[in-house]
């Protein structure tokens, strides 16, 4: 024990009757007792050590106040009554205190992976929408960016972060990286009609394949950059995604298959097909697909090369392959 209470009324009624030297005695064997938080030997010549009694009336007044005070218990230890309530007490407080600190390292551990997870989904979902912030960015500054980029609203985006709870990958970098080249983000969130100031393009495309549908996108996708390069809107994008997602049955990769049909179809000159499909689940495919651009492209090669054209003075009139006589 480090300290331990002391009353100072009981002190002197229990103790009217010692000399001046007792009451050192009794205060050096006190203190052993407390500092050690055990009770004293039985045998008088280590009490003497303790206490420092060299002269013969140290010693009687050390086997005085040993006696009254210090009686030898059943474990052949004297014992002093108050001062094993006091160590008992102090123990226990000691305990609770340990117990409480604990407590406290444990919630503020909670508190941080909390808080961990809640970034990790702001930068998440902004990098859906093609929006990078700093890694120094503050959680309001995150919050009013994801209001609005991505939600449009606060109530939104609130909601979301008080379904968070933590337990995410400590390792997760939430500065300026972007998702893998090849890897794909689901989406998490239902998001609303939102401001897409200062979003790019891969990231407009995202959000409007999004809300065709298409619940897995990239913004960093080598190949969805690539057809924004070739000069593929994210409307057209957005359309394609949405046609592919009406099919019977839908296609199973809806991202890749948008991406792929509207390069396909930017390069033959060709516009996305109606997503209304008018004549039932088993209709034709609409001219303008990339299936049927790639097929048409398949038979004029085996026809040019069989010479079934009639040589000379056949032309390719639209972007659909059709072919017409002279």
């Amino acid at each position: 024990m480090i300290y331990f209470e002391m009353y100072p009324g009981d002190y002197l009624k229990d103790t009217t009757r010692l000399s001046l030297t007792d009451h050192g005695v009794y205060f050096k064997l006190m203190l052993a007792y407390y500092s050690e938080e055990q009770a004293l030997p039985e045998s008088l010549a280590e009490l003497y050590v303790i206490a420092g009694a060299i002269t013969s009336g140290d010693k009687a007044a050390v086997k005085k106040v040993a006696e009254r005070y210090f009686p030898v218990a059943d474990d052949g230890l004297r014992h002093s009554k108050r001062c094993d309530e006091q160590i008992a007490t102090a123990q226990a407080r000691i305990a609770d205190g340990q117990g409480r600190r604990e407590d406290r390292k444990a919630a503020e551990a909670e508190r941080q992976a909390r808080t961990r997870a809640r970034r990790t989904m702001l930068f998440e979902d902004l990098r859906n929408v093609g929006v990078v912030p700093s890694g120094m960015a503050t959680m309001a500054e995150l919050k009013a960016l994801h209001v609005t980029h991505v939600t449009g609203d606060e109530g939104v985006t609130l909601d979301k972060l008080s379904r968070v709870t933590g337990g995410v990958n400590t390792g997760v970098n939430t500065g300026n990286q972007t998702p893998g080249p090849t890897s794909s983000t689901p989406d998490t969130s239902q998001h609303a009609q939102g401001s897409l100031s200062g979003v790019t393009d891969a990231g407009r495309a995202c959000l409007l394949m999004r809300k065709a549908g298409c619940h897995s996108t990239n913004p960093s996708h080598p190949e969805l950059l690539a057809a924004l390069e070739e000069g593929v809107t994210p409307e057209a994008l957005g359309h394609t995604a949405a046609e592919g997602l009406a099919r019977s049955p839908p296609v199973s990769n809806p991202f890749s298959w948008a991406i792929r049909t509207a390069r396909n179809r930017h390069a033959a000159g060709a516009a996305p097909t109606n997503t209304t499909n008018t004549g039932g689940p088993n209709a034709n495919p609409q001219l303008g697909s990339a299936e049927h651009v790639a097929e048409q492209r398949r038979l004029h090669e085996q026809r040019a090369a069989a010479g079934s054209f009639g040589g000379q003075g056949c032309d390719v009139i639209d972007g659909e392959f059709q072919f017409v006589q002279h």
